[in-house]
């Protein structure tokens, strides 16, 4: 008999990511991994802790089970995810001291051999280099053409930051400069404090585009149609400062968490979604918890559109 067992009920159970459990055989619906990863933020450190902050406040004392109430309602929305989906917290990989081309190859085998199995991915960073990384393993592993939606202030299309080509300033030009994801594939919001000439080569139009609700959702449903898989980053600064002050980079202006909210319902109603991440949580300048908090929604939602799918293939 092992010490926990002869313990039983006295001891507390794990309980991240709203309670919902792994299958019990076969792949899980949803595979969580952190990525602690800040070796490239060009502002602040810290975002390495990011993961843990996120599955500290995604516990029993933190939040229920129930989806998001506000935004698009779906008919499963009073169901609780815990009933829906399965999920495997598959752990944090070890690259917070490694540098970033060290990085970059850890990150991508990983997600090789993840990318052989069924199961929809979320990764918690970290900055969003880790992007990058992600993708190009996802993309050596799983044959199949990509779009990305890019839920950020800023564009992160350097050619290079610093003089680093690997960075978190640059990962969305190293994914587009790598062909892991054709230009006019990406869809970009709200990019707010990029640059005027990234904004433009990013629109494919010739100039700065600003997006509703509607041409967003047009926009994502042309990518969809034309791609195999999408994948769904969101830098949690495309968010009001006000609602996520521990971020590593904050920007005035952003949306707020019922808009996002919307707008990745509408990404996820194209049933083309497999992956996505949500990166640059800061612990060390979240004093309050409230950005904790917002990526434990951001989170949640993630997870909804994931039940959402599912729900759609089986309708």
């Amino acid at each position: 008999m092992s010490l926990r067992k002869e313990l039983g009920g006295f001891l507390k159970l794990p309980d991240a990511f709203f309670h919902i459990r792994p299958p019990a055989e076969g792949d899980p619906d949803v595979g969580v991994l952190g990525v602690p990863y800040d070796l490239t933020s060009s502002y602040m450190p810290g975002c390495r802790f990011g993961p843990d902050a996120i599955r500290r406040a995604t516990t029993g004392e933190r939040s229920h089970s129930v989806p998001l109430s506000f935004g698009n309602d779906v008919d499963f929305e009073q169901r609780p995810l815990s009933e829906m989906i399965t999920l495997e917290d598959i752990g944090d990989l070890e690259v917070a001291l490694r540098l970033p081309e060290a990085a970059m190859y850890d990150l991508s085998d990983a997600c090789q051999r993840l990318s052989e199995h069924d199961s929809n991915l979320l990764f918690l960073g970290g900055d969003h280099f880790i992007t990058y990384p992600l993708l190009k393993g996802l993309k050596r592993g799983r044959e199949a053409r990509f779009g990305i939606v890019w839920f950020d202030a800023h564009a992160d299309y350097y050619p290079d930051y610093g003089g680093y080509e690997l960075s978190h300033a640059t990962s969305l030009r190293r994914i587009v400069d790598a062909s892991l994801v054709r230009p006019e594939d990406v869809l970009g919001h709200d990019l707010r404090s990029a640059l005027p000439e990234q904004r433009v080569e990013l629109a494919g139009t010739g100039k700065i585009q600003h997006h509703t609700f509607d041409t967003f959702s047009r926009a994502v449903r042309k990518i969809a149609d034309r791609t195999d898989t999408i994948y769904v980053s969101v830098d949690l600064d495309v968010l009001k400062p006000e609602t996520v002050p521990g971020v590593s980079h904050p920007e005035s202006g952003g949306i707020d968490m019922i808009e996002l909210v919307r707008l990745m319902r509408a990404v996820f109603s194209t049933g083309k979604v497999r992956f996505a991440d949500v990166v640059e949580l800061n612990p060390m300048n979240d004093v309050s918890g409230l950005t904790a908090i917002a990526a434990r929604d951001v989170v949640k939602e993630l997870l909804t559109g994931f039940a959402m799918q599912k729900s759609l293939k089986r309708g």
